[in-house]
């Protein structure tokens, strides 16, 4: 009676650990595929991140250039209905 017991529990167990390694080796698959996947987001939220990061420099530059222009050198932007057109006739050198 004792070896059919034994016998009754490596059947069950064999059979139990092999299907608990087959569930672990998929979830390891697709834990690897769900890395890869958040890389290639991180990836591109970096780049996304250095791209505005690029822009903010610009535009702080422009903001910067402007403020310099207006405090240190007392310079104004002109309005639209301020500027005149002139157009030069006869070509270069006024012959």
């Amino acid at each position: 009676m004792k070896s059919y017991v034994g016998f009754f529990v490596m059947v069950i167990t064999i059979p139990l650990f092999l299907g608990i390694g087959a569930w672990q080796s998929n979830a390891c698959g697709t834990l690897r595929t769900d890395i890869r996947r958040l890389e290639r987001a991180q990836e591109n939220l970096v780049e996304e991140n250095r791209t505005i990061a690029a822009e903010i420099a610009d535009l702080l530059a422009v903001n910067m250039v402007e403020r310099d222009a207006t405090e240190r050198l007392g310079m104004n932007r002109i309005r639209p209905e301020r500027v005149s057109l002139i157009v030069v006739v006869g070509g270069a050198g006024g012959r």
